[in-house]
């Protein structure tokens, strides 16, 4: 669990520093970026997540349907900012002004955040816990790799385009770093939620209970990969860059999970 939270505390981290680097250059492409990454995600969900959700418990459609209604909830708080929409403000002469209010883009984090710790609860593959062994924070064996990987490449442009929008907020750039760190902590809540919640369920639930939430989380990434796939180019028209990009995250979830 401490190893992908700091994976994806690095992660987060290094998509801030991504923008802070390139600037608007990075917003450019990053369309070929959620191309990709929305296209892993697909395949992903189809090729790994649906098989194992829908072999763990029937109630598995149920869940993929909550996820996807929920990560709509979650969308309209963040103003779809989980697949690269960001909404500049109108700069005036009070942007200069030295006692203005700092304000942060408090809905779009909070729904970021619950974001990233509900797709994080399955990363560890906490459903083997039943079979009475107990394993230690680095037990590798245990994390689902493949999920840890499109998470990844999900952080990544969200981070970018989180910073960007504290950046247009005039946010100082030391608490917008706070604020990405707080967001990179937010899927190790997830998972430690989800370990508690294993203890405390019956046993009978112990088993069934991981498949609901990785079936939940099917939802939320089909959300995402579907919209980003469909908004991938001006007039939501493929350009040749983004087709390119989406046949080759296509392209390597076949080789991870075919």
């Amino acid at each position: 669990m401490f190893l992908t939270a700091f994976i994806f505390l690095i992660t987060t981290l290094l998509g801030g520093g991504a923008f802070v680097l390139m600037g608007q250059r990075g917003l450019d492409n990053l369309g070929h970026i959620l191309s990709f990454g929305g296209a892993f995600i697909i395949g992903m969900c189809f090729l790994h997540l649906v098989p194992e959700a829908f072999g763990a418990t029937e109630l598995a459609g149920i869940f993929v349907l909550i996820g996807f209604l929920l990560q709509g909830g979650l969308e309209y708080m963040s103003q779809g900012i989980e697949h690269g929409h960001f909404h500049a403000h109108e700069h005036d002469e009070h942007c200069e002004d030295p006692n203005l209010k700092i304000r942060l883009p408090w809905m779009a984090l909070i729904s970021l955040s619950l974001h990233a710790a509900l797709e994080s609860m399955p990363v560890v593959g906490a459903h083997e816990h039943h079979a009475g062994h107990v394993h230690g924070p680095l037990a590798l064996d245990l994390v689902d790799w493949g999920l840890v990987t499109g998470l990844v490449l999900h952080k990544v442009p969200v981070s970018m385009v989180l910073m960007a929008m504290m950046v247009e907020s005039h946010v100082p750039r030391r608490q917008a770093w706070w604020v990405l760190v707080f967001f990179g902590l937010a899927p190790l809540a997830g998972m430690a939620i989800f370990e508690g919640l294993l203890h405390w369920l019956p046993s009978e639930l112990m088993v069934s209970f991981p498949g609901m939430m990785q079936a939940m989380v099917v939802g939320i990434l089909l959300h995402i990969g579907t919209t980003v796939l469909f908004e991938a180019g001006e007039g939501h028209a493929f350009n040749k860059k983004k087709f390119l990009a989406t046949c080759l995250g296509l392209g390597l979830g076949l080789l991870a999970f075919a």
